[in-house]
């Protein structure tokens, strides 16, 4: 058998290209982060399965496809009653605009449609997944004039208490027979996907110790970014950044690929993984035929 491209293989599909479209599908979640240009032209009757979709703003590149995602959930072979949820910044003005459009051409929709606006640091519990699961926002920086989202998935599990740590399975059951099993153990809220969009890099604090994290890597060097935006990220700071927040593995959106190539080798960037002094594994997510 052979290994996976890169973590999560089997449960993302997505498209990052620079002004062209950036897309990630979360196959376990039903969720679509960001909704670009040929989204459903990729993933077919996959559409279908999209329950909630996460918009991090409201630039053409992200929110281009929602036409036809709309059009084909609405009038394809699949789940026509499917509902779908849509979040999006809160006073996005580029978002209302497509809101406006979509509400005044979609009218006849065979599927309840929500558009949900967010803000940073805002809650939302996954009532369809097993277990306590949810969605947490902070705040991305990308645009000056309007508000930018980025979307941690958080997990609540169950650990033992720190101060039963080092005691045997025996004394431990004791406890439990004793007190009960509420006793020993404790909650804790886990990150186990971080999605930012393609804003500057991410505040560790943001994505502390998340298991997965989704960033994009518009190029390679801040050198490369010729008509000075800063709006966007650079490989080596998106690098720096993960180290620091101890992710346990980073996707890079990788926007430049042929800048990437021309750096690292076209076989090492298609296949996924890059030899960096980093903690952890990497890979380059860039096109539907390579996930």
């Amino acid at each position: 058998m052979s290994s996976p491209l890169f973590p999560l293989q089997d449960q993302l599909k997505g498209f990052s290209r620079a002004l062209f479209s950036t897309w990630i599908y979360h196959k376990r979640f039903n969720i679509l982060f960001d909704c670009g240009e040929g989204v459903a032209t990729s993933l077919q009757n996959r559409v279908f399965g999209i329950r909630r979709v996460f918009l991090s703003h409201g630039h053409a590149d992200h929110i281009a496809g929602l036409v036809n995602l709309l059009n084909i959930r609405n009038l394809g072979a699949g789940d026509q009653t499917a509902p779908l949820q849509i979040y999006y910044p809160n006073n996005n003005k580029l978002l209302e605009y497509m809101l406006d459009y979509l509400t005044r051409t979609q009218k006849d929709l065979s599927f309840d449609l929500k558009w949900i606006p967010l803000e940073p640091g805002q809650t939302l519990r996954l009532e369809d997944q097993k277990g306590y699961i949810y969605i947490k926002t902070f705040e991305t920086k990308h645009s000056q004039r309007q508000l930018s989202l980025g979307y941690n998935v958080v997990e609540t599990r169950r650990r033992l208490k720190q101060e039963y740590s080092n005691l045997s399975q025996i004394e431990l059951n004791r406890i439990i027979w004793e007190k009960g099993k509420e006793e020993i153990a404790e909650n804790f809220d886990k990150i186990i996907f971080s999605y930012g969009g393609d804003s500057k890099p991410i505040a560790p604090a943001e994505i502390k110790d998340s298991l997965f994290l989704c960033h994009e890597a518009t190029y390679l060097s801040q050198e490369d970014d010729e008509r000075d935006f800063q709006q966007h990220s650079f490989l080596e700071e998106v690098l720096v950044n993960a180290k620091e927040a101890n992710v346990e593995k980073i996707e890079n959106l990788a926007k430049s690929l042929d800048r990437l190539e021309e750096k690292f080798g076209r076989n090492i960037v298609r296949t996924g993984f890059v030899d960096k002094e980093v903690p952890f594994k990497q890979g380059f997510l860039t096109s539907p035929q390579d996930v």
